[in-house]
């Protein structure tokens, strides 16, 4: 029998550092995108797992505007609410020249007619405000908010979930409506784990990149409910593009009927006329 061979040490910790890269590599996801129609109020629903918290943030955009404006206030609102980001929960920065020569001077922070509703089922209302064009609402611990006023004991989270609704009252223009909800449920775990980690000149290089691992399988789960809000996205874009062609194709065929009555009511006309019928 040949003898078995060992996997070397050397191996293993050439293995992690060419898969390093790879453990570390973020996936990006972004906030939610909907459209609130002209004289309609859209609505979705939320829960808050038990002893956990959330921040919500809103934007609200002309539906005219052109993608690059989209994108960039999109990309600046998922820093604004990643975890570990630099402006995590902050203003958002000043726009830029060029994403400013996009905007007309009467829409920006101007008063969109649109209106965010943040309730919970049994209590009083947490936020009713008007959005103004393309700033920020922010809603910071939403929970806390709803426990206002309650007793000692009561149960946190209400039993129908937070109802965030979105009322157009522009008879003419929809509108586009960013949102993000950031569950603080991982807080402090991050800060916790670090003080556990023994300092890096004291660490071998297979120790050190087995801790690389594990902080980007902490970030792997943190990012992993951004892909579930990225799909949604890309569900609601599907469905809108699919109603649009749904309409296109009846109104063709209500054209193309009319046009056929048309034809037959000239010609029928004009064979009388010539008393060819």
């Amino acid at each position: 029998m040949s003898p078995t061979k060992s996997f070397p040490p050397f191996a293993a910790l050439l293995l992690l550092v060419v898969l390093s890269p790879l453990l570390l590599s973020k996936t990006y996801a972004y906030p939610i995108i909907t459209d609130a129609d002209s004289s309609s109020t859209k609505c979705f629903n939320f829960n808050v797992p038990d002893d956990d918290d959330a921040h919500m943030v809103f934007i609200a955009i002309p539906n005219h505007n052109d993608d690059e404006v989209e994108e960039w206030f999109t990309t600046q609102m998922h820093e604004m609410t990643r975890k570990g980001s630099a402006s995590f929960m902050q203003q958002l920065p000043e726009v830029s020249k060029q994403i400013h020569e996009r905007i007309s001077d009467e829409e920006y922070n101007g008063r969109s007619n649109v209106y965010l509703k943040l309730t919970v089922p049994k209590r009083p209302v947490l936020r009713h405000q008007m959005f103004m064009w393309y700033a920020p609402v922010v809603v910071m611990n939403v929970v806390k908010a709803s426990q206002r006023g309650q007793k000692k004991g009561a149960n946190t989270q209400p039993p129908g979930g937070y109802s965030v609704c979105f009322e157009n009252k522009n008879k003419k223009e929809s509108v586009r409506v960013l949102f993000d909800v950031v569950l603080m449920s991982d807080e402090g775990q991050d800060e916790e784990l670090q003080n556990k980690i023994i300092k890096k000149e004291h660490l071998t290089p297979l120790e050190e990149n087995f801790q690389e691992g594990i902080r980007a399988a902490n970030t792997i789960l943190n990012e992993m409910k951004y892909m579930e809000r990225r799909e949604a996205r890309m569900r609601h874009t599907a469905e809108s593009t699919n109603g649009k062609i749904r309409l296109f194709s009846y109104v063709s065929v209500i054209v193309l009927l009319g046009v056929t009555w048309l034809q037959r009511t000239y010609l029928r006309s004009y064979f009388k006329k010539k008393k060819l019928m």
